[in-house]
């Protein structure tokens, strides 16, 4: 199933035409590759509001060392105090929140064997482009971090293949499970590596 939603949306050049192909490849193999419109993959600003679970989670764990903050990374220290302004209802409302959309996902999903998309929508960046300044810096983190943080908020599984030609920008393929799926996505992801390795 391929997720007609943001996780497509945005691809550079290389990574839209490596996870095309692969498609194209798939299909070729005997694969029905499906598109359906996933609504639920759109709404990341809800998701990780405030750093989400994982901001919530850090702030708790690092809250006793705030008077050292300037000890940490800064960027990580950054990261490490949006956690502060969760609230316990904040928390709590997440928590129902990603209950909606793994069973939205769920239901979505079930027919398929596996949830493809690219596992980032860009090729790395070079360390300056990424270093400029911290705005550039958190976006391409955010941007880097797009499509795995929806398997993660999932509470799912993935494997990342590479699906670029030879000599080209690294480009991985993304096969996604929902919770618990871990053995059949990783026989689903065997099989795409095969059916990608043919000429």
């Amino acid at each position: 199933m391929l997720p007609l939603s943001s996780a497509l949306e945005d691809l550079d050049a290389e990574v839209g035409k490596a996870f095309e192909g692969a498609m194209q490849k798939l299909s070729k193999a005997g694969a029905t590759v499906s598109r359906v419109p996933v609504p639920a993959f759109d709404r990341q600003s809800e998701y990780f509001k405030g750093g989400g679970f994982a901001g919530a989670e850090a702030y708790y764990i690092h809250r006793h060392w705030l008077d050292r903050l300037a000890e940490y990374d800064p960027r990580v220290g950054k990261r490490v105090v949006l956690g502060k302004d969760i609230s316990g209802a904040d928390y709590v409302a997440l928590g129902f929140l990603r209950e909606e959309f793994k069973q939205s996902i769920e239901a979505l999903a079930a027919p398929f064997d596996a949830i493809l998309m690219p596992t980032v929508p860009c090729v790395a960046p070079t360390i300056a482009d990424a270093d400029r300044s911290d705005e550039d810096y958190f976006r391409w983190n955010a941007r880097i971090l797009r499509n795995n943080g929806l398997a993660n908020f999932l509470d799912g599984c993935a494997v990342s293949l590479p699906c670029h030609a030879p000599g080209s920008a690294p480009v991985g393929l993304m096969a996604c499970g929902t919770a618990g799926a871990d053995r059949r996505i990783l026989a689903v992801s065997a099989a795409i590596e095969k059916a990608l390795s043919r000429d």
